[in-house]
């Protein structure tokens, strides 16, 4: 170990000087004295010869060591630190130079509304919106058409063929009037009540239809009534069985005793008949005939009913009943 004036081994200083420190003196290794170079290739700009003094070392141990100073960064520590320096502007956009005569210039892109189209565009879709404005109007003049009243100058309209045949109804007709109502005072004179009804045929299914009631009652305990009912009903498109049919199934459907019923000749194209009696001892009897017939498109039914305290003549009855069946007939047919 060396004290602090101790020459170390192998410098090559005599230690014999006083004035000079070890570590002073230059180490192992150390080239030619700076102040003995060769001006033109080292340092030339240094001046007169002086001792080499080295640099110093980042931690300098002994007498007076110095701190350490660390290098400049991004934030400088120390008595003047340097702010951050603001953010520079970005630089306003250069217009662009205006392409010289003859110079080529690439198409630039269109911006904003396309062009409008020529004018025969708009033409065209006038026409469209007129075509169709006229067609709407002729669909709905084809409705018009088709809920008109008059089947006949409807084209689009029901077939009144299908229910059409050899007799007709007509308006402002009285059903009453179609039967002669006289023909109860034959078992009753006075006349009670009369009620009608008239329904007129659909254009779209036809039918239509008439109804009578009438009641003949003399005064006085245990009178004598008599009543006439008259039905007519036309064919419909719609049907699939007659009301001549429906009437015959109900009419003639019970037998017995007090019942009768059979075929009508010369009446229509078909007829029936049936007749029922009631007896209840010290009360009225009641006597009834029903007589039905169908032809072509229309169904005609009358029923007459008697009661009383006499005897009552059933064959009487009968053609009274056939009588107004054709008085109907006649007045319908067209």
């Amino acid at each position: 170990m060396t004290g602090p004036n101790q020459r170390p081994p192998g410098d090559g200083v005599p230690p014999s000087d006083p004035t000079v420190a070890w570590w002073e003196r230059p180490g192992d290794g150390a080239g030619q004295n700076p102040a003995q170079a060769d001006p033109t290739v080292l340092r030339g700009n240094i001046g007169a010869p002086g001792p080499y003094t080295a640099p110093p070392a980042p931690y300098q141990s002994g007498a007076n060591p110095q701190p350490y100073i660390p290098p400049p960064g991004p934030y400088q520590s120390g008595a003047n630190p340097q702010p951050f320096a603001q953010p520079q502007q970005f630089a306003q956009p250069q217009q662009f130079a205006q392409p010289q005569a003859g110079a080529y210039q690439a198409p630039r892109p269109q911006w904003g509304a396309p062009p409008r189209p020529p004018s025969s565009g708009n033409k065209a879709v006038w026409w469209i919106v007129g075509g169709t404005i006229v067609a709407v109007g002729v669909l709905v003049i084809g409705l018009i058409a088709f809920t008109a009243n008059k089947v006949e100058d409807n084209p689009f309209g029901p077939d009144p063929d299908k229910w059409a045949g050899s007799y007709v109804f007509k308006d402002g007709k009285n059903a009453c009037d179609l039967v002669d109502l006289t023909v109860l005072n034959q078992w009753a004179s006075t006349r009670e009540t009369t009620t009608h009804t008239e329904r007129g045929p659909s254009e779209y299914i036809g039918g239509g239809s008439y109804d009578c009631d009438a009641k003949n009652k003399e005064s006085g305990r245990n009178a004598n009534e008599a009543s006439l009912g008259l039905e007519v009903e036309f064919k419909t498109e719609s049907e699939s069985e007659s009301d001549y049919s429906r009437w015959k199934g109900y009419d003639t459907k019970t037998t017995g005793k007090d019942y009768d019923h059979g075929a009508v000749s010369g009446l229509g194209t078909e007829a029936y008949y049936a007749s029922e009696q009631r007896i209840y001892g010290s009360i009225p009897n009641d006597y009834s005939i029903v007589v039905a017939a169908h032809d072509s498109n229309i169904s005609v039914k009358v029923e007459i009913e008697v009661s009383t305290m006499r005897t009552v003549d059933k064959a009487a009855m009968r053609t009274a009943a056939e009588t107004q069946v054709r008085k109907v007939l006649a007045a319908l047919k067209k």
